[in-house]
């Protein structure tokens, strides 16, 4: 955290507070660096962690947002929705763009399912890093995600089994992105590697990797692969929009090779579905 701006370690420890009670000290701000963290915290869907957060400090002298801005917080909260992990997560309705991954997903479903000893828990946490490898892939906010993956596990963690967890992962090839999600957990959040057992190994630089969750602008908003038909018959798109999204993906394609893949030819393939005739 010691390379990181006094604003985001005030967004990282007011999260790490309102999500896993872990009160971390903050510092003072302008008006104007106030604004911008309940800005971040409505882009990433994390205005209630973030309020909850707020109210560990309701006696810090270095709370100094204001009035007005706590108001617009409460005015979130009034409509904000409130919903389960298993409405958010839903095991039923896991998938994966690569065929034969996904297939490998269906087989494990099938056979939990099957199981006399079946564990509705660990289906939830490997609903919730398939989630989140989603969005990671497509260029959706996926800070909430994580956010709740560690909230899920502090929540379930004794229930899950994570040597049957640590084997799917292994079987879908995301067990690069269970150790990308469990390094940003433990690197802004404080867990520990042994509350996340399906961690392999720490990726490089997860710091970076953090900040960069925090600063991401949604791409799924630019819909880049919105293609049309030219007067001349061709089709086209977006070129710029096109490159950001697949130079996205691929940032991430060692945590995931076939399903990075996989993601940017559906992605095109869709595209072209929706050309209307």
């Amino acid at each position: 955290m010691q390379t990181t701006s006094i604003t985001i370690r005030n967004f990282i420890n007011i999260l790490r507070s309102g999500a896993f009670d872990d009160v971390k000290p903050i510092g003072m701000l302008s008006n104007y660096k106030w604004r911008k963290l309940v800005d971040l915290a409505k882009m990433h869907g994390l205005i209630q962690v973030f309020a909850n957060g707020l109210e560990r400090y309701h006696y810090d002298n270095n709370l100094n947002i204001s009035e007005s801005l706590i108001d617009e917080i409460g005015a979130e909260l009034r409509v904000a929705p409130i919903t389960g992990f298993a409405d958010l997560y839903d095991f039923n309705h896991m998938v994966l763009q690569s065929k034969p991954l996904n297939q490998q997903l269906k087989d494990i479903i099938r056979k939990e399912f099957a199981d006399t000893e079946r564990s509705y828990e660990t289906l939830q946490a490997m609903a919730i890093i398939l989630f989140n490898a989603e969005h990671i892939l497509t260029g959706r906010s996926y800070l909430k995600g994580i956010i709740d993956l560690g909230r899920y596990l502090r929540l379930e963690g004794n229930k899950v089994d994570f040597v049957k967890l640590e084997e799917w992962l292994k079987k879908t090839e995301m067990t690069g992105m269970g150790n990308l999600q469990g390094s940003l957990l433990i690197t802004g959040f404080g867990f520990t590697i042994e509350e996340l057992p399906f961690v392999v190994k720490l990726v490089k630089k997860p710091m970076q990797q953090l900040l960069s969750a925090i600063s991401h602008d949604d791409l799924s908003q630019l819909r880049p692969w919105a293609l049309h038909e030219s007067k001349g018959g061709f089709v086209v798109g977006s070129p710029l929009k096109i490159y950001r999204s697949v130079r996205h993906s691929l940032r991430f394609q060692h945590f995931a090779p076939r399903e990075t893949y996989a993601t940017i030819f559906r992605g095109l393939a869709r595209g072209i579905s929706e050309i209307e005739e």
